[in-house]
């Protein structure tokens, strides 16, 4: 799996982020994980909408358009919740419930996702 940091304003707000492009990547997504460490986010994509089942726990959901702009965010999304399609969005970062409230990550925010190579394993 590929790896990648998001930063707002050149200022690191996720530094540990799996990359999902493969259909299975992306389809498991987070699903099963018993929890997720701080600072750790999952970018999927193409992805405009999410579900969470077999999920443990919430998640703030990001969606991006192409360009990276923030286009929607669900904050604190629960288990077993199936979020809306969002037509703008090309790609979702999940990360822990109150990260955006935290970071103060807003709609509208642009986000600058850096690949930073493939994982080791």
């Amino acid at each position: 799996m590929k790896k990648a940091i998001v930063k707002k304003d050149n200022l690191v707000l996720i530094r540990n982020v799996d990359v999902a492009d493969g259909f299975w990547e992306r389809f498991r997504g987070l699903m099963f994980a018993q929890s997720i460490p701080d600072n750790y986010g999952l970018l999927i994509k193409p992805c405009n909408q999410i579900h969470m089942m077999n999920m443990k726990f919430p998640l703030d959901i990001i969606y991006l358009s192409e360009d990276d702009t923030i286009v929607q965010i669900d904050e604190n999304m629960r288990p077993w919740k199936i979020g809306k399609t969002v037509k703008a969005a090309k790609s979702v970062v999940e990360i822990n419930a109150g990260t955006c409230a935290c970071c103060g990550i807003n709609v509208g925010d642009r986000l600058t996702v850096e690949n930073i190579g493939q994982s080791e394993g």
